[in-house]
């Protein structure tokens, strides 16, 4: 009996024992739950705070998308304003225009040619009144070729006025281009800026087929293209490659049909023409858009020359004939056909051929006289007579204004040289009198005689008495 208690005591310590081992698991679970807790909590926190983070990052790249995309839409939208715009060649110009002309009574002679885009008249900044021409533009470029045929020399309140095709620029020049670049290369550069680029000419080194001469010329589709392009390509931060490049206006290329003269001009000018081909096959050809007043095809040294002219009744039948759909071939060889320049407007070049006029002979002129031979014009001293000036030998035509003229040669013969008339050559130098005899006293002679003669007489000369 006296071992009972002792079990039990033991039971019960055993059993304390356990319950305290119970309770500190507990609290130590507690704490670990507590620490985890903690660690949750943080855990969270970051979470929360990558989340504000990235949803901030989204944010801020929204809002770059979305200026990206509206400065896009706004570049589209300006490029369309552009491209509606009438195209170069529709706007001509009106002058001799009365004083009290306004806007309205251009209107009213315009509209019944074709639809008007605007009417500018141009005033007196100070005044206020009309200097007498102004601008009118209309929707494409027939209606104002039409325009200068009705309107130019036509009576209109009591003036004759003039019209011609406005001379807007729409041409480019660009140089400090990299000239290890390709054209498409160029081309990619140039139509990532504005539009409406229709013409790219990058100029070629003619020494070297893989480079560029630094420079080129871009033709858009109007005025306010390629002033767009301009002012983005003025700008400091625009570069090529690193270069800065110069880019300014570029005189638009001699057309012939930017002048008043143009606009009455009923001819073509048809190159290409293959040999032994008459006047009647050309004729025929070109006379299913009018009547055909006459045909001709100058001669060449060789026989008939590659080119002639065809000039019909009527500027309209003209126009017909030159228009792209058009082609022309004469046995399998194509023709080129354009309208013939002005008279006025031919220049003086060595391939062109002035049609209808003789070459030109300056007027005669007074000459100078040449170790006292009076040089007249040439042929005037039975020399080639029968002949007009000389042919001079070599690359180009004789210059504008020049005339071959006599000169007398040390050796009495006659050469010819070229001269611009009015100008005076100078005559040649006289020669200094230089006496080289020693006089009397062995001394040199200065070139001066003495005012005496040996016998103490006055010489035949002037008195010097210094």
């Amino acid at each position: 009996m006296s071992d009972a208690p002792d079990v039990d005591d033991r039971v019960d310590y055993e059993d304390g024992s356990n319950s305290e081992m119970e309770e500190e698991e507990h609290v130590e679970e507690y704490e670990e739950e507590e620490e985890d807790d903690d660690d949750n909590q943080n855990a969270r926190e970051h979470d929360v705070e990558e989340a504000q983070e990235e949803l901030a990052e989204d944010e801020d790249n929204n809002v770059d998308i979305d200026i990206e995309t509206a400065e896009d839409e706004e570049e589209k939208e300006e490029y369309s304003r552009l491209l509606s715009l009438p195209p170069h060649g529709s706007e001509v110009f009106i002058g001799g225009l009365p004083r009290d002309v306004g806007e309205e009574d251009l209107r009213d002679l315009c509209e019944p040619i074709g639809d008007i885009f605007e009417v500018r008249v141009v005033k007196d900044r100070d005044s206020g009144e009309s200097k007498g021409y102004a601008f009118v533009g209309f929707n494409t470029k027939d209606v104002a070729q039409k325009a200068i045929e009705e309107l130019h020399s036509k009576e209109f309140k009591g003036r004759t006025i003039r019209c011609s095709l406005s001379e807007t620029k729409n041409r480019l020049f660009i140089g400090s281009v990299p000239k290890s670049w390709t054209e498409d290369e160029f081309r990619k550069v140039i139509e990532d800026v504005g539009p409406g680029v229709e013409h790219i000419e990058l100029i070629k080194d003619p020494t070297n087929s893989t480079r560029n001469r630094g420079f080129a010329f871009v033709l858009y589709y109007n005025n306010a293209c390629a002033d767009y392009s301009r002012q983005k390509m003025i700008d400091s931060s625009f570069m090529l490659d690193g270069n800065a490049p110069t880019v300014t206006w570029a005189d638009p290329k001699s057309s012939p049909e930017t002048s008043a003269a143009a606009a009455q001009v009923k001819a073509l000018y048809v190159k290409n023409i293959p040999e032994n081909t008459s006047t009647e096959q050309l004729k025929e050809l070109f006379q299913r858009h009018g009547e055909v007043t006459k045909v001709v095809t100058p001669p060449g040294k060789g026989g008939k020359r590659d080119f002639g002219f065809v000039h019909y009744a009527e500027r309209s039948s003209a126009l017909k004939a030159i228009k792209d759909s058009e082609r022309y071939e004469i046995n399998g060889q194509l023709l080129e056909v354009v309208l013939a320049k002005p008279q006025a407007e031919r220049k003086h070049e060595p391939s062109s051929y002035a049609y209808g006029a003789a070459a030109p002979t300056p007027a005669p002129f007074a000459l100078p006289n040449f170790g006292g031979f009076a040089a007249p014009a040439y042929g005037a001293m039975g020399i080639a007579g029968s002949f007009t000036q000389p042919m001079i030998y070599g690359g180009g035509a004789m210059p504008t204004g020049m005339q071959m003229v006599p000169m007398l040669l040390p050796d009495g013969r006659v050469g010819y040289v070229l001269q611009q008339p009015g100008m005076q050559m100078a005559p040649p130098p006289r020669p200094r009198r230089v006496d080289r005899h020693n006089d009397h006293d062995g001394n040199r002679g200065s070139g001066r005689e003495s005012s005496h003669d040996h016998d103490g007489n006055r010489g035949g000369r002037r008195y010097r008495p210094y």
